[in-house]
């Protein structure tokens, strides 16, 4: 009879303790849950959704479409300089001169509608993360537009030249902020800012980035 009471005693023990790891490892786990939600809400303003052992445990959500990171404001300027021609040789008179300045503010971030999606690993904590490139959100044009335009006396300027630098003037802007570290600068901010949370909570943290960002139309 003490025999079996002692084998009891033994299953018994061994079952709390497997249920106390148990509980501990779940804990454990849902800690690091907890913590990784509130890293990409803080930062990001977007909860991904978080796979614990190929088990979706949190979908994505996010409460806007977009969320910038860096902005930057630059003056961009274009200058044109049109004459006549005949058999290759320029008519005399028939240079005019447009120029067009203005401040535009260019906006870059992240696509909150894009994926972003969390895995867990439950024994090591280990998060990693896949996240979509940085992209230019926007480029508004600030302040007042300067334009400049020399006639030529026998070359004035049309409506149409005139618009068509205006229109070139939005598309340099545009082209300057693909051009600029404003896509980088966003990435690594958002790296540094969720590094520093989730490795202070404890965990490894790693991202691996989507496919490269699309140009702006």
């Amino acid at each position: 009879m003490k025999h079996y009471l002692g084998i009891c005693l033994v299953l018994i023990t061994v079952a709390g303790i497997t249920f106390f790891a148990l509980h501990s490892c779940v804990a454990a786990v849902d800690h690091t849950i907890a913590s990784v939600r509130d890293a990409f809400s803080q930062v990001l303003r977007v909860q991904p959704q978080i796979t614990v052992n190929q088990r979706v445990v949190l979908t994505q959500t996010a409460p806007v479409a977009e969320f910038a990171v860096v902005t930057k404001e630059e003056q961009v300027s274009l200058h044109f300089n049109v004459h006549l021609e005949v058999l290759s040789f320029e008519v005399p008179l028939t240079e005019k001169n447009l120029t067009a300045e203005a401040t535009y503010r260019l906006k870059a971030g992240f696509n909150l509608e894009e994926p972003f999606s969390v895995e867990i690993d439950p024994s090591t904590h280990q998060v990693h993360a896949t996240m979509p490139h940085a992209k230019i959100l926007s480029v508004e044009q600030i302040g007042d537009l300067t334009y400049h335009g020399e006639d030529a006396l026998l070359n004035r300027i049309t409506d149409d030249e005139r618009t068509t630098i205006l229109n070139n003037l939005d598309s340099a802007a545009r082209k300057a902020a693909e051009d600029s570290s404003l896509k980088e600068d966003a990435e690594k901010q958002i790296t540094q800012r969720l590094e520093t949370l989730i490795q202070h909570n404890g965990q490894s943290f790693q991202i691996e980035w989507g496919h490269p960002a699309q140009k702006m139309p």
